[in-house]
């Protein structure tokens, strides 16, 4: 009997196209530690549990430092949560589009549905209607302004009121003619101006009108597809878009050129889509457990990038799928997820209702509902040979009740997998279970396999082991 190990980070398919194909993970994401002989493991993603009830579709959260107050675009609602769960509605802004947020020393700014609204606690929440405002689409805050695109000009409000724009101190990123689409600050507080097919940098030099100056020496020839698909994460922007004649792809910004992070897998699935279908995407980011993530919200889907995978094993290992429930296979219901000190954890919007949630680790379902975990392994070619034993190693025994179950399938051709064997990966105090499957059949060449299940608590695979004779 021969012996042969499998690593889990990355699968294997094909599709009609003629094409070897990533197997991407459904729920699943990898973590890089040495155990058992492989490089890293597959570990399923957190649940989200019920905080609270908002007021609609979620548009935008943000964790305001300086009022230390968790604030959020629920539908038409600009509300304010507590650490509970329970919010304050602080106003109405009409509108179904997703809300920029960014806040200085004495307010909160909201640039949504080409308005400017401002917060404080003192004079509350307010439409600011300067005649030079015009139709803002995005804003930052940096070294005392506010600074405003409306898609041409770069403009912001004056250094001594947040309530004023001076009709002389406008600007335009001039590195190319492409529309401006979005905003953003440095680390090293440059303004960034993201344009459709470049990037461009400015710093404050205190100008008697713009106070921005630009830096030419810094322009890339990469620009934003969408708004708000850019984020920032430890120091570093990603975004998504690409140059004028290329593909739309996903990019780590770097000092004077972006290289992109999207596997060959992730960028197939964002040429399905035209230009406008992207035009409301978003970016998002996370870090839990040292771990670093971007969060990609495509209209159908949503994509979930470890960095810390993607810096170690490559881009190809990094990416899975992020879904909701069994049946329908609905994309992610967690938006606009900020990180609140009060309960130290994530808290995040919804996509389909009012619902408030965090992220629980120790918990797999999303509001109480299963959701569908998918896993493939790399295809394996053993040519006439019977295949034994699978054996997968997990850890066994933590699921809180005994529903864990997985589904088990085989494929000779990456596309159609046979009838599915049910394992049970094991009841609660069960930590010597072991994943077994014996008896797979012949295989005249090469095959693969796939793990299915949707259970109340999460699961861990960190290797697979096949004998065959």
């Amino acid at each position: 009997m021969t012996e042969l190990t499998l690593q889990l980070l990355k699968g294997d398919k094909v599709d009609s196209r003629v094409d070897y194909r990533d197997g991407l993970p459904k729920n699943v994401s990898g973590v890089m530690r040495p155990v058992l002989g492989v490089d890293g493991y597959m570990l399923q993603q957190p649940g989200i549990t019920l905080l609270g009830n908002g007021v609609g579709v979620d548009r935008g959260g943000i964790w305001n430092e300086r009022f230390a107050a968790h604030y959020r675009l629920s539908e038409t609602d600009f509300i304010e949560v507590s650490a509970t769960g329970t919010y304050t509605s602080l106003g109405t802004i009409l509108g179904l589009d997703t809300a920029s947020l960014p806040y200085s020393f004495q307010t909160q700014a909201i640039v949504v549905n080409f308005q400017y609204w401002l917060y404080d606690p003192v004079n509350l929440l307010r439409q600011i209607t300067d005649v030079d405002l015009g139709s803002p689409i995005d804003a930052t805050w940096i070294d005392g302004y506010y600074v405003f695109t409306d898609g041409e000009y770069l403009y912001h409000t004056k250094i001594a009121n947040e309530s004023e724009i001076d009709p002389l101190q406008f600007a335009t990123s001039e590195f190319s003619p492409d529309p401006t689409v979005g905003v953003g600050r440095t680390t090293d507080n440059k303004l960034i101006a993201f344009n459709r097919y470049t990037i461009e940098y400015f710093y404050n030099e205190g100008n008697e009108f713009f106070a921005f100056t630009r830096i030419p020496s810094r322009a890339v020839n990469y620009g934003l597809v969408a708004t708000h698909a850019k984020a920032e994460i430890a120091g570093q922007w990603f975004f998504l878009g690409g140059p004028k004649e290329g593909d739309i792809s996903v990019y780590a910004l770097g000092v004077g050129q972006a290289s992109s992070i999207a596997s060959r897998e992730v960028s197939q699935v964002i040429a399905q889509y035209t230009e406008a279908q992207l035009s409301e995407t978003t970016l998002e980011t996370r870090i839990v457990d040292e771990y670093s993530y971007l969060i990609l919200n495509l209209p159908n889907e949503v994509m979930l990038y470890n960095l810390n995978i993607g810096a170690v094993a490559g881009k190809e290992q990094a990416w899975s799928i992020l879904s909701s429930d069994v049946e329908t296979g609905a994309k992610w219901r967690g938006l606009n997820g900020i990180f609140d000190p009060r309960i130290s954890k994530w808290v995040y919007g919804d996509n389909q209702s009012g619902k408030i949630g965090y992220l629980n680790e120790l918990e797999a379902t999303q509001y109480d509902v299963l959701v569908e975990c998918e896993l493939f392994t790399p295809f394996i070619y053993l040519e006439s040979a019977s295949v034994d034993l699978l054996k997968i190693d997990t850890i066994p025994g933590f699921n809180t009740v005994d529903d864990a179950t997985l589904f088990l399938s085989m494929t000779y051709d990456g596309v159609a997998y046979g009838m599915e064997v049910t394992l049970d990966y094991g009841a609660p105090g069960a930590y010597g279970k072991r994943l077994e499957a014996y008896r797979l059949g012949y295989v005249e060449n090469w095959f693969g396999f796939k793990l299915r299940w949707a259970s109340r608590s999460r699961m861990a695979f960190s290797r697979g082991v096949i004998e065959y004779g």
